[in-house]
Formats: C-alpha cells, sequence, structure tokens
C-alpha cells in the first residue's frame, strides 16, 4: 500500500511541474496536430486511388496519438536528469521509498499526460470527419492504450536519464521514436511497401500498436489487432522497465 501512495505522489508532483511549464504542452499538442494537417492535406486526396484508404482522416489521427504519446513519454528522462543533478533522486534512494515507486511515479505522471493529448487529438479528428467505428467505448480504450504506451515507452528515455544523468542523451528516447514509426504503416498500408520495408514492419513492435489504435477509429472492435497491440505495448514495457531498473540499480549502487 506504501509504495501505491508514493507512486501517487511522485506522480502528482510530475503533473505539477508540467502544469508549471505550459509551453512545452502546447508543443507536444501542436506538432502532432500540423503533420496530421499537412499530412491529411497532402496525401487524403490520392489516398483512396493509391491504397484503397478513403478515410484517410481517420487513418492518420493514431499517428498523430503515437506522436503526441512519444513526445510527453521523452520527457521522463529529462525530469529524472534534473533530479540527478539537483541531487534530488540521492535523498529519494536514502528514503523508504521503494525503488519501484521512484522511477514510476514520474512515468505515471507522463502516462496521464499523454492520456490528456490523445483525448485532444481524438476531439480534433472528430471535428475534421475522422469518424470512430468502435464508438465512445473504443474511444476509451485508445485514451487508456495510449497511456500504457507512454508508460511503457518512457522506460527507454528513463533508463537513459539514469545512466547517464544527461539531458541531451536523455532525448535520444524521443529521437529513437521516429524511425520507428517511419518504419510502421504510418502513411500508407504494409500492402505498398517493398519487401524489406514490409520486413521491418513486421518486426516492428510499434506497427502492431499503431494497427490496434487504427483498427478502433476505422473498422471497430478487432480482438486480433487489439491483441496485438497489448502484446506489443507488453513486450516493450518488460524490455523498457528492465533497462530502467538496471540503471537504477547501477546508479544506486555506485
Amino acid at each position: 500500500m506504501g509504495a501505491f501512495i508514493d507512486i501517487a505522489l511522485l506522480t502528482r508532483r510530475a503533473l505539477r511541474e508540467s502544469i508549471r511549464q505550459p509551453a512545452a504542452e502546447i508543443s507536444n499538442i501542436f506538432i502532432p496536430l500540423f503533420f496530421l494537417a499537412v499530412t491529411v492535406g497532402a496525401v487524403g486526396s490520392v489516398a483512396a486511388s493509391a491504397f484503397k484508404v478513403s478515410n484517410f482522416t481517420g487513418f492518420q489521427v493514431p499517428v498523430a496519438v503515437l506522436q503526441a504519446v512519444a513526445q510527453v513519454s521523452g520527457t521522463a528522462g529529462l525530469g529524472m536528469t534534473q533530479d540527478i543533478q539537483r541531487g534530488y533522486l540521492d535523498k529519494l534512494s536514502l528514503t523508504p521509498s521503494p525503488r519501484l515507486a521512484i522511477v514510476l511515479g514520474r512515468m505515471m505522471g507522463d502516462a496521464v499526460r499523454a492520456m490528456i493529448l490523445t483525448a485532444i487529438i481524438i476531439v480534433v479528428g472528430l471535428i475534421f470527419g475522422s469518424g470512430f467505428e468502435a464508438g465512445p467505448l473504443g474511444a476509451i480504450v485508445l485514451i487508456f492504450g495510449a497511456g500504457i504506451f507512454g508508460l511503457a515507452y518512457s522506460g527507454l528515455g528513463m533508463a537513459i536519464a539514469i545512466r547517464t544523468g544527461s539531458p541531451q542523451a536523455a532525448q535520444a528516447g524521443f529521437l529513437l521514436f521516429f524511425p520507428l514509426l517511419f518504419l510502421a504503416p504510418a502513411f500508407a498500408p504494409t500492402s505498398v511497401f517493398s519487401p524489406w520495408m514490409q520486413f521491418a514492419a513486421s518486426i516492428n513492435p510499434v506497427t502492431y500498436v499503431l494497427e490496434g489504435m487504427r483498427s478502433l477509429v476505422l473498422n471497430g472492435w478487432d480482438g486480433v489487432a487489439l491483441g496485438k497491440a497489448a502484446i506489443s505495448m507488453a513486450g516493450l514495457a518488460a524490455f523498457t522497465f528492465s533497462l530502467t531498473f538496471m540503471a537504477l540499480r547501477w546508479r544506486t549502487n555506485r
């Protein structure tokens, strides 16, 4: 029970830090919406004839969601580097708080922020005609799924931040997302990819997260797509959390 209280308190602290820096949140939502508008405006009129996607706005909404989530998740590492430089992490390490709470508190704060930005993107998408075949419940599932993905992905930047203590290095967690996104069916279905791109997409966990979210918008409830998305997020979380706790053990045991 004490661990949950510690996580809740540290999550609240991370959210309060975010509220104090509204400019960062404006950037986190503006850039994905800008790319959504530009991509739909440039490709939307030919998407149906080029690769048989009639609702290209709905096709792109999950891409904007993942962009926003990745941007938010990248700040977990930046915040942690500030705690390291100020000595706050060392102070926490001396308290009875479990190591799990020390890192999960900040990561949970970013998951909450990711869900808020996802809700905004869904609303904007609906205004511009994306539709949502899975209905309100599907929108809730997508929002929570975005939070889970954000929690899982933030572990990468968190691990780098704890291991290096460098803000510049911590940003690599966000930068690494772009190759993953562009090697997924972000702007076109895999059916039009060249063979090597199809293979890269097939081993890319972001592909299955994206397709799971996209199924909620375009097709309704697709158990297979949602199951693959859940497995991909669980695998990503297991990998990034392992890196994070290894880095934390190294730092606290030096």
